[in-house]
């Protein structure tokens, strides 16, 4: 097939989640896939980049996550000033689909974004007569203000999670109409695995400390404010444990300064955005992972991608319960331990003095998510569901 993947983050520099991910597997599954994508980080490029510059940049043969992969990203221009950014955005991005629609005549357009250039995708999938699949990841795509009546029109809709699907279906879309498929995770690329030592050596950390791990987009809901502010807790029991924090967002200067105001910032370590290639090798070198999120209107229908990738390491994970996540991870029969907010650093703490529960743990993640959750039947899954849909 021909598919053109329509969204409103940065191809090139988002963080590497399924917006990367399912493209290119798509192409390695013999698919033609184009991406017309939206650079929400701009900021970061100035002044390096101009601030008026309307032309497309159109970027062949590339990959992020996978070397054998092959996409084509398109990037329409954009004003690049607060607010005239996304304005300018609404308009070369429509045009550019359009645009894409009129000459390399795609068989269907996924999309994923909403506020930006939904509807116009829409508009132009009509016009061309190319059917629309809108691919529903979290509830912000919900909030928008024309939400509605890209939920109407399109010819189906692929919601992440059970409690997204309920909210689609109450905006009328008929159940016909709607599919659910969860993310996944690449199972040979994430596999249990030992420790890199010489990894841990480049951050300062011993080959033989507890290492805790936290990977993804440092967000103010991530819950690691909570963590940090209880890390004594943990060093007073285990003095050479170190948390790594793996990533990169809104909230890392701030979680920075909260570890040197609690006194723990020796032990906490700020990698950055790290290689795709590498993130396996990250995580098999911790002891636990978490994902201490707190529960809000954003947090609650996610399923966040890392989940995956931590089990899939063979890595048991301290997670706070999220209503769009519990439908696929039960809980310790899949390498998960729940618990509330206010006792993760408990929790924490009897886990890293329970070896055999780790181990049980971190047993029952691998097998649980390597059966179930490959990208690569993921990936065919959505090929399957965009056949009946259309």
């Amino acid at each position: 097939m021909k598919i053109l993947i329509v969204h409103e983050v940065s191809y090139l520099d988002k963080i590497i989640y399924e917006y990367q991910i399912l493209p290119e597997m798509l192409s390695m599954l013999g698919h033609e896939i184009t991406v017309v994508d939206y650079d929400e980080t701009w900021r970061s490029h100035l002044p390096a980049s101009r601030r008026i510059d309307l032309r497309t940049k159109i970027h062949a043969n590339t990959h992020r996550a996978y070397p054998a992969a092959s996409v084509t990203v398109r990037r329409p221009g954009m004003i690049r000033l607060p607010l005239l950014s996304r304005i300018s955005g609404a308009i070369t991005n429509g045009l550019e689909v359009r645009k894409v629609l009129a000459h390399a005549k795609p068989d269907v357009i996924l999309l994923y974004g909403l506020p930006t250039v939904g509807l116009q995708s829409v508009i132009s999938g009509r016009w061309y007569d190319v059917p629309v699949v809108f691919r529903s990841i979290d509830v912000l795509n919900q909030l928008a203000p024309r939400s509605l009546a890209v939920n109407r029109s399109v010819a189906g809709i692929v919601a992440l999670t059970p409690r997204l699907q309920e909210h689609i279906a109450s905006y009328g879309v008929p159940d016909s109409r709607i599919r659910l498929l969860p993310c996944g995770v690449d199972a040979a690329l994430f596999s249990p695995g030992s420790k890199n030592a010489a990894l841990l050596a480049g951050w300062n950390i011993g080959a033989t400390d507890p290492v805790i791990i936290f990977m993804g987009t440092i967000y103010r809901f991530s819950g690691l404010d909570r963590v940090i502010a209880e890390f004594q807790k943990i060093l007073r029991r285990h003095p050479q444990t170190k948390l790594l924090i793996v990533g990169w967002g809104e909230d890392e200067e701030r979680l920075k300064r909260l570890s040197i105001q609690h006194g723990v910032s020796a032990n906490i370590v700020f990698t950055g955005l790290q290689p795709y290639s590498l993130l396996p090798d990250i995580i098999r070198s911790s002891d636990i992972c978490i994902n201490p999120f707190e529960l809000n209107a954003i947090t609650r229908d996610i399923l966040p991608n890392k989940i995956f990738q931590y089990l899939a390491c063979g890595k048991p994970l301290v997670a706070t319960r999220l209503p769009g996540t519990e439908p696929f991870l039960s809980g310790e029969e899949d390498g998960v331990l729940y618990t509330s907010l206010d006792e993760v650093t408990e929790c924490l703490l009897e886990l890293m003095e329970d070896s055999e529960r780790r181990r049980k743990l971190g047993e029952n993640a691998a097998s649980a998510v390597q059966q179930k959750y490959d990208w690569r039947r993921i990936a065919q899954q959505m090929i399957d569901i965009i056949h009946e849909l259309t």
